[in-house]
């Protein structure tokens, strides 16, 4: 028989034994769900190894409380409409869903012509499932047991963590957790605009902080990576939640690909023409470019003007660049590195001006049509 046939008669095999145990099954996963939990048993049939391991079944009992998941998708995803089908999938095999709990695991040999034979497996089931309910019946003593836990606050916990506490009402130290969590770089391995930790460390925090979370996601900028001979790109940025990596796009400028970096301010709802025109950008070689800002004419409503940026006073003689769409030739003072190019980045993309100490030369205006 081959492997693959062997591994088919094991999952039919499987389903038989689980739902004659009354188990429901579903995506090749057994499950029981009562009030409060849904347990699964996720196993996989395996083949011999060189090592002298036989057929054998490699499982795992894992728990969570029903409620976890539906907090999840109430923050992270709240416009999303599922009905009960698609929740139970999404609960068990589903990209946006809480890991569950592992409670018990083993490995089950299986025998040539037996491959179906999992009752080790199930018993550790029923025995597993059955001694954890009966230690933490509701959603309050599952949550304490998860606090408990040596990797409670790693990474692949910290949504089961935070939901758990939620579930649990215990919004505030839901809160804590996830803020602290974020503190520390840690990531909830989901992400829509920005990573699952943010949204539950809002949603935690009632609905007035969600819909200034909610707010926050609207994009302030464009950034743009210009490529003479690979494709060029743009990225949506949201000045609360993106770090900034303007000195590693600036520094990797060679003059070709890539050989400028061009932030934009996105203007605000409303604004009309030319009145929101601002953006700073920068081209050449990330030992030596060009930095140009343009922003609102203050004196000209509804003008602006694009600027090329130097150091305070005049450098002596000039710099000639040779760009991919254009020679430009500027003042030694106008000459910057990718070091220096990424501070007045940062700068503009968080105060939406570059900083003191520079000379703006104007170079071309830009008017209302």
């Amino acid at each position: 028989m081959t492997m693959a046939k062997t591994s088919t008669a094991w999952q039919d095999g499987l389903k038989a034994a689980s739902t004659a145990r009354g188990m429901r099954f579903v995506s090749g996963t057994p499950y029981l769900i009562d009030d409060v939990y849904i347990t699964t048993l996720t196993a996989w049939f395996l083949g011999p190894t060189q090592d002298g391991l036989g057929h054998r079944v490699e499982w795992r009992v894992e728990i969570k409380p029903l409620r976890v998941d539906a907090l999840l998708w109430e923050a992270f995803m709240p416009d999303t409409t599922m009905g009960p089908r698609m929740q139970l999938n999404r609960r068990i095999n589903g990209a946006f869903r809480v890991r569950p709990l592992v409670i018990a695991e083993g490995i089950t040999p299986v025998e040539p012509g037996a491959e179906s034979d999992m009752a080790g497996a199930l018993d550790a089931f029923e025995a597993a499932r059955n001694d954890f309910i009966a230690a933490h019946p509701d959603e309050a003593s599952f949550a304490s047991a998860i606090e408990d836990r040596p990797g409670a606050g790693q990474s692949r916990e910290l949504v089961l963590l935070i939901t758990a506490l939620l579930a649990a009402d215990r919004p505030a130290d839901a809160a804590r957790v996830a803020d602290e969590a974020i503190a520390r770089g840690e990531t909830g391995s989901m992400g829509r605009v920005v990573d699952v930790l943010k949204y539950l460390a809002a949603y935690a925090k009632g609905p007035e902080a969600y819909a200034a979370f909610e707010a926050s996601l609207v994009p302030t900028h464009t950034m743009q990576i210009l490529r003479e001979t690979t494709p060029s790109s743009a990225h949506e940025l949201r000045s609360e939640h993106y770090v900034g990596r303007f000195g590693h796009h600036l520094s990797s400028m060679d003059g070709s690909d890539p050989w400028a970096v061009i932030l934009d301010e996105i203007p605000p709802a409303g604004a009309d023409g030319y009145s929101g025109l601002r953006y700073l950008q920068a081209a050449g070689t990330a030992e030596r470019m060009i930095v140009e800002v343009c922003r609102p004419d203050t004196e000209v409503p509804g003008s602006a003007v694009r600027s090329v940026v130097g150091r305070g006073g005049k450098g002596e003689g000039t710099v000639e660049f040779v760009l991919p769409r254009s020679t430009e030739v500027v003042g030694t003072h106008e000459v910057f590195d990718a070091d220096e190019a990424a501070a007045m980045f940062e700068r503009f993309y968080r105060a939406g001006d570059i900083g003191d100490g520079y000379t703006l030369r104007a170079v071309e205006r830009f008017d209302p049509s």
